[in-house]
């Protein structure tokens, strides 16, 4: 969903903001976040993603509005920012245009005009493909034709890899990360190098020693892995996991195209054949918590 950050230090301003957004956080339109001044804001975009307009005061402390307008700029481009200002003050204005705001709203707010503003944006507005999903795209290159996988270009904890050991094994493997102190893409890039260590030194290790060794270099992280093996030959995959993960076995009920798809969720543990030349394939998601 995407969000839209309010940044003042006006301490009523939560309050009001999510009675006169009530029905468009109801029904899935935008989110909201807050924050007291330029520097919490951009904070705030550094940590959580689909950001799409930054509602700004412009007299704060630590960083005022036009500050964060520069660093918008460079920061999240995608982000677009409507400027709150007093009425007559041209000054701002000329200010606020030439560090790229979208548009302005004058004091007292008029929130549906403000409304109407953010839905314009809302429209043409695009989330940014974060660096993680360029990295899993080359990652996923390598996957078996016959296993989908769920990822998103807005998705940045969550990994997905594969390699193949002799002799005819294909070893998959899935990371997904809890929020911490630690920036998302470190966290995962991290997870993700001690599990691929670990699996090239012993590849029937255990989740657990995956676990200890993690908690050994980051011991505030908190992650979930799947590792699955797919035979390349039998086409026997099986594949286990400590949580978040889960595999559906897709395949025809018959050769007839009339009838419908068999999708089975597969219990851990569980080891399948996928049938060959079927067209029957795994499916491999993360376990939606929303």
């Amino acid at each position: 969903m995407a969000k839209v950050l309010f940044v003042d230090d006006e301490p009523d301003l939560e309050l009001l903001a999510k009675q006169k957004f009530r029905k468009q956080i109801e029904n899935g339109t935008f989110d909201l976040l807050f924050a007291q001044n330029g520097q919490e804001a951009l904070n705030l975009i550094e940590d959580e993603t689909d950001i799409a307009v930054v509602v700004t005061d412009v007299n704060m402390p630590e960083m005022d509005g036009l500050t964060l307008l520069e660093n918008l700029k460079t920061r999240s481009p995608a982000t677009k920012a409507i400027i709150v200002s007093a009425y007559g003050d041209t000054k701002t204005l000329r200010a606020a245009m030439n560090r790229g705001v979208f548009d302005f709203v004058t004091k007292p707010v008029d929130f549906s005009e403000l409304t109407d503003i953010i839905l314009r944006i809302l429209a043409d507005y695009r989330p940014p493909v974060t660096r993680l999903y360029t990295y899993q795209l080359l990652l996923a290159t390598l996957f078996p034709k016959r296993i989908d996988l769920s990822y998103s270009p807005q998705e940045n904890n969550l990994l997905w890899d594969s390699f193949q050991t002799p002799p005819n094994t294909i070893v998959l493997t899935g990371v997904s990360i809890i929020p911490s102190p630690i920036p998302l893409e470190i966290g995962i890039c991290t997870a993700y190098g001690i599990l691929k260590a670990v699996l090239n030194d012993v590849p029937d290790a255990s989740l657990n020693l995956i676990e200890e060794k993690l908690l050994a270099v980051l011991p505030f992280l908190k992650a979930y892995f799947v590792v699955g093996q797919y035979h390349l030959e039998s086409h026997v995959f099986s594949y286990k996991t400590q949580g978040e993960f889960k595999a559906h076995h897709i395949g025809h009920k018959s050769k007839t195209p009339l009838n419908p798809l068999e999708n089975a969720l597969l219990n851990i543990g569980d080891i399948i054949t996928l049938e060959d030349p079927s067209g029957s394939h795994l499916s491999l998601s993360r376990i939606d918590r929303a």
